[in-house]
């Protein structure tokens, strides 16, 4: 394949800067467009769900360095819409309610960091509070919405895109002479990227020029524009070296939308960044998960069905996280297994967190993490080795595509050979063998063994 790099070393052309003066990320930017540039920082919500009654400035804004303190108000913001529900609305700075903990409520404008920050924190913010939702089957119960118009705290579901509904569980495993059921909740987390979220912009001659810490600059460019007035063309977006993103960093943030705002309000080029605090609070989150899954099959071992009810926390926003589930839980709910019978159903539920984003895999571990736990519940059932369960029930070797049940099409595979290159190597015969010795010596040492099987999505 002529330009292909499968089997071709490539060769790294950014590690002699990385090993020698250093990248250089948002925070080290010397660009002339930036001198004097102001410093923003944002005051956040302390409370997870609540009315806003009020917000005092008053004392903010007459503090030394002060340029000025926004709020959504001041500084007229409209609700937008999210794409995903167009019932789920908010303004870039919270205004009717706050939703997490940590969302952004006031903007700050000063000389530095520090008067900036000092300002922020005389900032109050009066709140009524209400119900607070971290629970998903609370959540999806509750009478108590974060978003009144979207009339639940359900934003999104398969069935609503046409996707089937699953069938009654007792009916849909009749045949089975064997099942396992499971609930489990792969749990939220936070990123944690070396560099934390930051972006500076300036307005040169009637465009917007923003750098910005992200792993998708085309990608930023729609919502960058539209939040500030402006045609595609009068934007340009420049990525610095970037410490880390995970896939958190691949949309906007408010906090980085608004800043073309802030910049044109004060006159002046703005930085911001944030620290890490914040970050583990307002940067998006990932995973955030619970998972329904029953398994059935035959006492020798043969998997015939399987069947998730899957429900996504989007957090206090319905942001990419909402759809996760959808676009890749869902299809690759088969893994590597010739199930013949695979139903999922998918609803996403706004709750009082930080909105979950897109993060490492992006949906797809959570298919294997929900599957490859039931796997082990069946093989404890039926008292089977966990690895032989897997290999009675994998694809058998394919070179032309092959289309699961769910339908998803693999292009190629042959993960029996896999499965047993990794057991030689990991001499999987001794490690059973020890493990039985020390559960028969009865001590406090003992040896855990892990098996997992997945197959990933790729590009190109």
């Amino acid at each position: 394949m002529a330009g292909s790099i499968l089997g071709t070393r490539v060769q790294r052309k950014e590690d002699p800067k990385f090993l020698t003066t250093g990248g250089v990320y948002v925070d080290d930017l010397t660009d002339d467009r930036l001198d004097g540039a102001a410093q923003v920082v944002y005051a956040r919500s302390a409370v997870a769900h609540g009315t806003i009654l009020s917000i005092d400035v008053d004392e903010a804004k007459g503090m030394p360095g002060v340029l000025g303190v926004f709020t959504a108000e001041s500084l007229e913001l409209e609700p937008i819409p999210s794409p995903f529900n167009p019932a789920v609305t908010r303004t870039l700075l919270a205004s009717d309610k706050v939703r997490y903990v940590g969302e952004p409520v006031v903007a700050v404008v000063a000389e530095t960091v520090a008067q900036a920050t000092d300002a922020a924190e005389t900032i109050f913010v009066d709140v009524d509070f209400l119900p607070t939702l971290i629970d998903l089957d609370e959540a999806l119960a509750s009478d108590t919405l974060i978003y009144e118009a979207a009339g639940s705290n359900a934003v999104f579901d398969t069935t609503a895109v046409g996707m089937p509904e699953n069938t009654e569980t007792e009916e849909y495993f009749r045949d089975c002479e064997v099942t396992i059921t499971g609930r489990f909740m792969n749990q939220r987390v936070a990123p944690c990227p070396m560099e934390v979220r930051g972006s500076a912009v300036a307005w040169v001659g009637g465009r917007l020029i923003q750098w910005l810490s992200t792993q998708h600059a085309q990608g930023t460019k729609a919502s960058i524009a539209a939040a500030n007035g402006i045609d595609d063309e009068f934007l340009r977006v420049i990525t610095p070296d970037v410490g880390g993103a995970f896939g958190a960093k691949i949309g906007t943030y408010a906090e980085e939308v608004l800043l073309g705002i802030l910049a044109d309000a004060v006159d002046r080029p703005v930085k911001w960044r944030e620290t890490r605090s914040e970050s583990m609070m307002a940067m998006g989150h990932g995973r955030a998960q619970l998972q329904y899954v029953t398994l059935g099959g035959t006492k020798e071992g043969r998997i015939t069905h399987l069947q998730l009810h899957l429900i996504q926390d989007s957090g206090g926003f319905a942001d990419v996280g909402t759809v996760l589930p959808m676009a890749f839980t869902r299809p690759m709910t088969s893994g590597v297994y010739d199930i013949a019978n695979i139903e999922c159903r998918a609803i996403s539920v706004v709750t009082n967190t930080t909105p979950t984003v897109p993060y490492r895999g992006a949906g797809r571990p959570e298919a294997t993490a929900a599957l490859e736990r039931a796997f082990d519940m069946y093989a404890a059932e039926i008292g089977k080795d966990p690895a032989e369960l897997r290999r009675q029930n994998l694809i058998p070797k394919f070179l032309e595509p092959h289309t699961t049940a769910i339908g998803q099409t693999y292009d190629v595979g042959d993960f029996e050979g896999a499965l047993d290159e990794v057991l030689q190597a990991a001499g999987y015969d001794e490690l059973r063998a020890e493990q039985a010795a020390l559960r028969d010596a009865g001590g406090d040492k003992q040896l855990g063994i892990g098996v997992s099987i997945y197959v990933e999505i790729t590009g190109g």
